[in-house]
């Protein structure tokens, strides 16, 4: 049994879609999950009534929940929608052609209102993260950790959101989320942290792929209540609320498909169809990439605070140049810090936190809009905050080489903003 705290977390949608490996055609592995997806839904009872309530006891909690609840059981209809809308595009993809699919995706994504999910610029206007495995090249050179270059698009494979020869940044929004995605020990990559301008990304179109149900439910309601508040599923001035609840389901079910674990690897991949039709009509609308998180195993990371993001991903698409083997407007769109080898690796969380403080304290002082700085430190404060009692295995995250390598980097962007504060 499931409430629906623990149905909408994305480890418990995981055991859900891999229940469909073994089946052989993608579109019958979605057929699967939408049984499942139905099934615990139709089984699913009160928060006060499952485990999740050791955690979110707070009685508001469980009457909004409860509420959600009933709505959720009365919108099956828009469940069955969500799952066969996709699953026929993805059928319009293998049986007719890309831009029949990519038309009937676009005027979905139009019809349910899903194109209104822009991520706001503050959400990752914060040290991100790229890596590539060590040897062959200079560590030093910022370029060597952007996007392939265009005259070798063909070393560029298939990825979900982006298909082979066509360049895509990819961001890890800490270092523990590149290791997961390029499946390798820490030791064995070269990291480069990049930190996007906020003033220049401020008007341009994020996708949010992000799983917004499960994110409302157990990161913000929880605090809410806690805090004395009193709000009700029905309130309409809050989202998600019994107003929302079709849209909401279908980005719940968009997002899930997008993410759904590959069984096989190889040059065509089932599961990367939807997600890459996705990029390819958010690309032909002027979007500049989107956010979502990473599929891969984060079984061994224990207690790290719920507001945690540290498994998200952010792609970046690249627009081509003709002149230039880089796309050198979109790198300097970014300050980039590349390890250099002088680094000891044993900075403290303190270390940290004394610096930004130190930096916060002469902007109080500015009369500068200095936006572009203090955003990305108050984001690393809270990312220190969020993941400083968490565990790798059993050791302290910041005392791990992934914690200190994440450490040396943040300093880099300190010492690089404190000269900029002004």
């Amino acid at each position: 049994m499931t409430c629906p705290v623990c149905f909408f977390r994305e480890d418990h949608q995981k055991l859900l879609k891999k229940s469909s490996f073994g089946i052989e055609r993608f579109e019958n592995k979605l057929k699967k999950y939408k049984e499942k997806f139905i099934e615990g839904i139709r089984q699913m009872d009160s928060l006060s009534k499952c485990n999740c309530h050791n955690t979110y006891s707070h009685k508001e909690m469980i009457s909004w929940t409860n509420e959600f609840l009933s709505a959720l059981k009365d919108a099956e209809g828009d469940v069955n929608d969500a799952f066969d809308s996709i699953i026929l595009i993805y059928e319009d993809f293998i049986g007719k052609s890309q831009k029949i699919a990519i038309d009937r995706l676009w005027s979905y994504l139009e019809n349910q209102r899903l194109l209104n999910q822009t991520e706001s610029p503050i959400a990752y206007a914060n040290l991100l993260f790229r890596a590539r495995p060590k040897g062959g090249f200079d560590e030093r050179d910022i370029k060597q950790y952007f996007h392939i270059p265009f005259s070798k698009r063909h070393l560029v494979g298939n990825q979900r959101f982006s298909v082979s020869g066509q360049p895509m940044l990819y961001f890890g929004s800490s270092a523990l989320a590149i290791t997961k995605e390029l499946g390798r020990n820490v030791d064995e990559l070269a990291i480069a942290a990049f930190l996007p301008s906020y003033s220049i990304y401020y008007n341009s179109r994020i996708f949010s792929l992000t799983n917004h149900i499960g994110d409302c439910i157990e990161n913000s309601l929880p605090g809410i209540f806690s805090a004395g508040s009193r709000i009700s599923y029905y309130d309409e001035h809050l989202s998600p609320n019994c107003q929302t609840i079709s849209s909401d389901i279908h980005k719940a079910v968009l997002m899930h498909i997008c993410t759904f674990p590959a069984e096989f690897i190889g040059s065509f991949v089932s599961e990367y169809v939807i997600p890459q039709m996705l990029t390819t009509a958010l690309l032909e609308n002027g979007y500049a990439g989107l956010v979502f998180p990473s599929t891969k195993d984060y079984s061994d990371l224990d207690g790290h605070h719920r507001f945690s993001s540290h498994h998200m991903n952010i792609g970046i698409f690249v627009p081509y140049d003709k002149t230039n083997n880089t796309n050198e407007a979109l790198l300097n769109t970014f300050t980039v810090f590349p390890l250099n080898g002088s680094e000891n690796f044993n900075l403290t969380t303190k270390d940290i936190i004394k610096k930004a403080n130190e930096i916060i304290e002469v902007n109080k002082k500015s009369t500068h809009n200095n936006n572009d700085f203090i955003i990305p430190i108050c984001k690393l404060q809270l990312h220190i905050e969020y993941m400083n009692k968490s565990q790798i295995s059993g050791t302290k995250y910041f005392e791990t080489n992934i914690g200190k390598l994440e450490l040396e980097l943040f300093m880099k962007m300190l010492c690089h903003l404190e000269k900029l504060i002004h």
